[in-house]
């Protein structure tokens, strides 16, 4: 990808590595080209089905910060070509950047827009939009794996992402619109779906979810070396 093409740097300085394993859930152990070697943060808590490829080449984030637990946080693998995000805490830069650009399809009709807004005890929404329309609630997923062209959603099961559609979906009843916005950190998706496979209580809350109203988009974003690509909508198969 070259620079003309990137619609969003990864922050610097970067780092590259060869990624060896995952030993839990938060961290990754790495090797340096000089041999050494690094437990680093992975802010990713999905399982990463498929793409944890030991030999793999990956980027890594330096904080730089001696006081910092681990001062390395992983951002992305390579894997048959493909570069894959690992950084769950970019999606919601990508985002705002493609709402603040009017870039996604459906959403670029509102005036202003609002982070991390309450909007019941225990639930903030990640964005809230605001225009003539009304208001729109939007929450951010991030989808990594990738199965024959599909992003499936989720990888694992996940109690907070469920809290967190059981809350759209009562907005969505009393009237409000509400996106589930799925951001896949990949360029080799060609559609997306919500899969039974490994949290059926997601899947159905998903479903009732959309029954009310709740809308699903899906984003795809190419990587390389340098940062991300133009957020590219893709079907989402229901």
């Amino acid at each position: 990808m070259s620079n003309d093409k990137l619609f969003m740097s990864f922050p610097i300085p970067q780092l590259n590595a060869i990624f060896l394993k995952r030993p839990q859930r938060f961290l990754a152990e790495m090797v340096f080209s000089d041999g050494t070697q690094s437990l680093v943060y992975c802010a990713n808590p999905g399982s990463l089905s498929g793409c944890l490829q030991p030999s793999s080449p990956a980027l890594l984030w330096d904080s730089a910060d001696p006081k910092r637990k681990r001062r390395y946080t992983w951002r992305a693998i390579k894997l048959k070509g493909v570069w894959i995000g690992t950084d769950t805490h970019l999606a919601n830069r990508i985002v705002e950047e493609a709402l603040l650009q009017r870039l996604i399809p459906g959403l670029d009709c509102y005036e202003k827009l609002e982070r991390e807004k309450l909007i019941e005890t225990g639930h903030r929404v990640d964005f809230l939009l605001t225009g003539t329309e009304g208001l729109c609630f939007i929450e951010v997923k991030s989808a990594t794996v990738v199965e024959k062209g599909v992003a499936r959603f989720p990888d694992s099961i996940t109690p907070r992402g469920l809290k967190h559609l059981e809350g759209l979906t009562r907005k969505a009843e009393e009237g409000h619109r509400v996106v589930l916005l799925y951001l896949i950190q990949r360029g080799d998706a060609e559609s997306f779906t919500v899969s039974d496979t490994n949290y059926p209580a997601y899947a159905s809350a998903f479903r009732k979810a959309v029954a009310v109203g709740v809308e699903a988009i899906a984003l795809s974003v190419a990587l390389s070396p340098q940062g991300f690509g133009r957020p590219k909508p893709i079907p989402v198969n229901f």
